[in-house]
């Protein structure tokens, strides 16, 4: 395939047109490594596409997306390896990556079978854990806190799951953590010295390479973020894990899942696969970036003892 640049994320090698970095750049020939390219040209939308609104998305077969972000660009997924990126006149191109990396990239995922989550990954060992929660919920907060901990980020922001094998793995996505100026200053970075995510926006971009691998991890747990007057972890049932796994899965908000009958019972059932294999906990806390070493030593001791159905509480 050809391309300019080639990189390394969720088991793919991309050739692309666009310069990404944020990824892992290289190219790996291994045959479970599948190739995916990503060029610029034109993207006729169909005509049921509403290229007037702020965002549009369409699937008209299970091999085809279309996506429109208005200001920014069009993008066509399709046939599980191709992507078609547009970009709108004048982008910044820190925008044009958010599209690129988030919803397009997630659409050509879910192409090819995987399980979307709105989620962040960290390998405690050689097993990975899960934080699920909505935007503002601290997901890329605690996997910082645990990274400066020394364990290893696997994924931010959209953490994909492979059903293939006897139990999930976490795919690994790209060294980065999106962190506010506040939480970085209480992890002990400067945000004075990282780059703007986003030119509307304070967040930042920390690299996270420290014993990145791209190898895919066993998933050991998944926590679900919520507010409580002190951190404490409490289990869910089967029923409330397979609620929030479909609600906190990326890309709700796009119609991935939902847009045929099929796509909805399929991922239906990846989900509750996830939750008949891995426990799932709800995490609560307050929203305080001085407690949050007290999370990350909850979290640690919780997944030391193994324990099952207990109240963790500290308070």
């Amino acid at each position: 395939m050809s391309g300019a640049f080639s990189y390394l994320c969720y088991g793919l090698n991309i050739h692309s047109d666009m310069l990404l970095p944020e990824l892992v750049a290289g190219e790996v020939t291994q045959e479970e490594k599948e190739d995916v390219s990503l060029r610029f040209g034109s993207v006729d939308h169909p005509p049921s596409v509403a290229l007037d609104e702020g965002w549009s998305y369409l699937s008209p077969s299970p091999d085809e997306d279309y996506l429109f972000w208005q200001g920014v660009g069009s993008a066509l997924v399709r046939n599980r390896h191709d992507i078609i990126v547009e970009p709108s006149l004048g982008v910044d191109e820190r925008i044009l990556r958010h599209f690129v990396l988030g919803p397009v990239l997630a659409a050509l995922l879910r192409q090819r079978g995987y399980l979307l989550l709105h989620a962040s990954a960290v390998a405690i060992g050689d097993e990975a854990v899960v934080f699920l929660g909505s935007a503002g919920w601290g997901k890329s907060t605690i996997a910082g806190a645990l990274y400066s901990r020394g364990h290893r980020l696997v994924s931010d922001d959209m953490t994909v799951l492979s059903m293939e094998g006897s139990s999930p793995m976490v795919l690994p996505g790209f060294p980065q953590l999106k962190l506010w100026p506040e939480a970085l200053v209480t992890l002990g970075d400067d945000p004075k010295k990282l780059s703007r995510t986003n030119p509307y926006f304070e967040k930042r971009a920390r690299s996270a390479t420290y014993e990145f691998s791209l190898r895919p991890v066993p998933l050991k747990q998944i926590y679900v973020l919520g507010e409580g007057s002190a951190p404490q972890i409490l289990p869910l049932s089967r029923q409330e894990s397979l609620v929030e796994l479909i609600r906190h899965s990326y890309g709700t908000d796009y119609g991935f899942q939902t847009s045929t009958e099929a796509r909805s019972v399929s991922h239906f059932r990846r989900c509750a696969r996830v939750v008949s294999n891995v426990p799932v906990r709800s995490l609560k806390r307050q929203r305080s970036l001085p407690q949050l070493s007290e999370v990350r030593r909850l979290i640690e001791e919780d997944l030391a003892r193994n324990t099952t159905y207990a109240d963790l509480s500290t308070g």
